[in-house]
């Protein structure tokens, strides 16, 4: 796909004039979605024209590379408009960047095409393309989402509250609506996920990342990190990806072979590691899930909020090891 401007304007003839324009909710919605767009592009050129045109990485897993590095600059407020000395107010962005990690080395454990027809029996192979499918789906969406409405309040917190009921997939730029209409996947996730549009968990979550920069370090304001963290990861399970992945049949099927089948040699596990590798064998920077299905929003969550749990407690603990590992993961973003 193309990216194009959100729109042109047409000038006065004056060298050096000024004209100032005030842009409404829908446009700014619009510039996040197409920076969103951006992050997972490349800029490719015709060879016998020479024009520019961007396009989406391909490769699944670069783009969970790139998803992670975005997710671990926020935290780290390495973005355009980063306030280094408000360093934790985006807390699970920092979860998030380990998170798309770990979608990473799922989509590396599956062989891309044409490597899975040649290296995987054809018996294991539509069980692979549907776990790949609904993987890449899932993580591509959720960033649609999430990272609009972070880089929205990092750009322009004093409009985020009056333009965040605005946010709407189909009530976009005429030029992004094109856009966004074209990104993989778009005709059946949009109207599931319900075209993007703002969730109480979200304003939750914003309302109190507002009232977290105001507060000096003290247990109060760890525990309010910890708050507004499983109030994103509530919009992302229950809002995001449950309807969006999990429902689907063949994936469940997918992650209950993948459950009894983790017994075996190199199947990967359902686990979280809090390092830059796909697992680790210290104990206290993993978890991992023994029961429940992945599938199953309120087995899933009992995992998340342990996840989320022990990321807090590094956090308290071992900061500079975590925000270190985080540093790194920030590194990833033009992985192709």
């Amino acid at each position: 796909m193309t990216t194009c401007p959100i729109t042109t304007f047409t000038t006065n003839t004056r060298s050096g004039s000024v004209h100032e324009i005030a842009l409404k909710c829908d446009k700014l919605w619009a510039m996040g979605q197409e920076e969103a767009i951006r992050r997972l592009s490349v800029e490719k050129r015709s060879f016998f024209f020479g024009t520019a045109k961007q396009e989406l990485v391909s490769d699944f897993s670069a783009r969970a590379a790139r998803i992670a590095a975005s997710y671990a600059r926020f935290y780290l407020e390495q973005e355009q408009g980063g306030k280094p000395h408000l360093k934790g107010r985006f807390y699970w962005m920092g979860l998030a960047a380990f998170a798309s990690k770990q979608v990473k080395c799922g989509l590396d454990f599956i062989p891309s095409e044409p490597y899975l027809t040649i290296a995987t029996p054809p018996i294991a192979q539509p069980a692979m393309r549907v776990g790949k499918n609904a993987l890449g789906k899932g993580n591509f969406w959720l960033f649609q989402d999430i990272f609009v409405w972070h880089w929205f309040y990092n750009q322009f917190p004093e409009q985020f509250d009056e333009c965040a009921p605005e946010r709407n997939a189909q009530d976009c730029v005429p030029q992004v609506q094109v856009n966004i209409s074209s990104l993989p996947w778009a005709k059946e996730a949009l109207p599931v996920i319900n075209n993007l549009q703002v969730t109480i968990e979200i304003k939750k979550a914003f309302k109190l990342i507002r009232q977290l920069e105001g507060m000096p370090a003290s247990p109060a304001k760890s525990d309010m990190q910890l708050t507004s963290l499983m109030h994103i990861a509530d919009h992302e399970q229950r809002k995001i990806l449950q309807p969006l992945i999990y429902e689907e049949l063949a994936f469940k099927l997918v992650l209950d072979a993948q459950a009894i089948a983790e017994v075996l040699p190199f199947v990967p596990l359902r686990v979280a590691a809090f390092s830059t590798a796909c697992d680790t064998e210290k104990p206290a920077l993993r978890v991992q899930m023994t029961e429940g299905d992945l599938y199953k929003e309120r087995d899933r969550m009992k995992f998340i909020d342990g996840i989320a749990r022990q990321y807090h407690s590094l956090m308290m603990g071992q900061r500079s090891y975590m925000e270190s590992t985080i540093s790194t993961i920030a590194t990833w973003r033009n992985a192709v």
